[in-house]
């Protein structure tokens, strides 16, 4: 009898141990860092794409289900400057009519682009919380065949953040000089993030999730118009200015470790 007694009391910690053997369990939380290659969408034509870098911190609820906290801090530009570095970087010096189309290209902007002929550069930071839910939270992968392994790491995210705008380089007047365009040099917007990418997991000894590698796009919804510092009625639309792009990010695992209800690995 008491052999009976002492099996059943060691019989759920035998369960668990070889759970944990064959890939159950996760850590609860991430450190990690990123690089984003971002562009805005605004009123101001030819925008440009510029870095970003992001440090955040996650709380993983399953290893396919997590909450991160982000701080970014990058660089948004758009408008004639950019037009004009472009344009160059494609003339050859050495033709006779190289200082002919150079003195031509801003009439031929404002003809052709942006009469008003703006340019802004905001080096911007933000802080957003978001979630982000990967397929293996619903696919049956342990017998779904590669495809399924496959697909359970992409993942879909949305949330919300702040972003704080930064016009460090503007366009203030027109062309004589005979009017001051309305702009704001520092500003703070919220915006939304749209998220989709892949996750790989690498595992540690104990078959656990250790180091995740994340590349995907996510695009941020802004609400307001302070990206590219214009604040004139003749320049806003009703239209939601936008910023975002690729991003890449390596994140560790750490902190209290968990059993999820289906193996990992």
């Amino acid at each position: 009898m008491k052999k009976a007694i002492l099996v059943l009391i060691a019989l759920p910690a035998l369960v668990f141990t070889a759970k944990a053997q064959l890939g159950y369990n996760f850590a609860q939380y991430s450190l990690g860092a990123g690089y984003s290659y971002v562009s805005p969408t605004t009123d101001v034509p030819y925008p440009a794409h510029g870095p970003a870098v992001n440090f955040n911190i996650t709380f993983n609820s399953t290893p396919y289900t997590n909450f991160s906290i982000v701080y970014e801090f990058g660089q948004l530009t758009g408008g004639y400057s950019n037009f004009y570095t472009d344009a160059v970087k494609n003339l050859d010096s050495k033709n006779s009519s190289y200082a002919t189309v150079i003195a031509a290209l801003p009439a031929a902007y404002e003809a052709t682009v942006d009469p008003y002929r703006r340019y802004f550069t905001n080096n911007y930071q933000s802080i957003s919380l978001h979630g982000d839910v990967q397929l293996g939270e619903f696919l049956d992968y342990e017998n779904g065949g590669f495809l399924n392994k496959v697909l359970r790491n992409v993942y879909v995210g949305t949330g919300i953040g702040m972003i704080y705008n930064n016009i460090v380089q503007i366009n203030r007047y027109n062309n004589d000089s005979t009017r001051v365009y309305g702009v704001i040099d520092k500003s703070n917007n919220v915006f939304i993030p749209v998220r989709l990418g892949y996750q790989f997991k690498i595992y540690n000894a104990y078959d656990e999730p250790f180091i995740l590698v994340e590349t995907g796009y996510q695009m941020n919804y802004v609400f307001g118009y302070g990206l590219d510092g214009y604040a004139d009625p003749d320049f806003t639309s009703r239209n939601f200015e936008r910023f975002g792009g690729f991003h890449i990010g390596l994140k560790f695992n750490f902190g209290n470790v968990t059993s999820y209800r289906k193996p990992i690995h």
